[in-house]
């Protein structure tokens, strides 16, 4: 008999080989150590009482984790990962899952609820649309290995921007900065980021920049992930804008390491297109978002 869990009530090591049973196979390794996954769960704001696992008798097959975070003063949970064991695939167990945690998140009054799926996992996205999930978006995965050529992030001569350094959590307090985002870019789960904020001549915010630094056991920078590059809406020399941030974002241009986008919505046309003038390309992956807009629990009648 299949029997629903919140992961609150499971051991460490019974969350550990639902998520490496669930994960068996898939797309993308995901093995964990108990160590590992604590820190997973614990550093990306996962809620243990918002995440089930899936028990056949007293053996963990699946689970579904889950965080929550009070996005643009709405209550935003995400669905950061769905696993079944290979032998209970097709068997009604991802449905079981999937009913489960919607009902806690009816309990904990969430508002909103994303989640990402490969775009490749057509069963998994069939499954989320009969659960009310929407298709909102393409997520990219753009990459450039090698140095930059010196004019990738051209601007025209008449720009004049200032760029500084500022901590992630000062760009969410810009009026223009994105809430719709998949929940690993979001500010406050971007751990050890690095923010660039542009500002034109007369010292106003027009544009910023979220992302992480990959670094080598040499000390070296080995990689750079852009996780959110914005230009204020509307604004009639956008172009420059987010070409100026990607110019410090992905500098010194002429060195040697791998550049990257992570979860890129496609949406994001301008920046997509300047990404692509500038020698990125499409890598294997790619994902779509996906929203559910929640109704209230309903109050059992007395």
């Amino acid at each position: 008999m299949i029997t629903i869990k919140r992961m609150s009530d499971c051991t460490f090591a019974e969350v550990t080989k639902a998520w490496n049973r669930g994960f068996e196979g898939y797309f993308i390794e995901f093995t964990m150590t108990e160590e590992t996954l604590v820190q997973r769960l614990g550093g990306e704001g996962y809620v243990l009482s918002l995440s089930v696992v899936a028990f056949d008798g007293t053996e963990p097959i699946g689970l579904v984790a889950s965080g929550m975070r009070t996005v643009a003063g709405k209550k935003v949970a995400w669905n950061g990962g769905t696993g079944v064991a290979t032998e209970y695939r097709r068997q009604g167990v991802g449905k079981q899952l999937i009913e489960a945690t919607l009902d806690l998140y009816r309990e904990a009054g969430v508002e909103v609820a994303t989640l990402e799926a490969l775009s490749q996992n057509t069963k998994a996205i069939a499954l989320y649309e009969q659960k009310g999930y929407d298709v909102v978006d393409r997520l990219l995965f753009l990459q450039q290995s090698g140095p930059l050529a010196e004019k990738a992030f051209q601007t025209n001569e008449q720009a004049d921007y200032r760029v500084r350094r500022i901590l992630a959590q000062e760009a969410a307090m810009l009026p223009f900065y994105v809430t719709d985002v998949p929940w690993q870019n979001y500010w406050m789960n971007l751990r050890d980021s690095q923010a660039v904020l542009v500002e034109d001549r007369e010292g106003q915010a027009v544009g910023y920049a979220m992302y992480k630094c990959v670094v080598n056991e040499e000390g070296k920078v080995s990689g750079i992930v852009l996780r959110q590059c914005v230009a204020q809406p509307e604004h009639p020399d956008a172009p420059d804008i987010l070409k100026t941030a990607l110019g410090h974002v992905y500098g010194p241009l002429a060195h040697e390491c791998r550049r990257s986008t992570y979860n890129l919505r496609a949406a994001d046309t301008l920046l997509v297109e300047i990404l692509q003038e500038a020698g990125f390309s499409p890598s294997e992956t790619e994902q779509v978002f996906m929203i559910k807009q929640m109704e209230a629990a309903q109050t059992p009648v007395v």
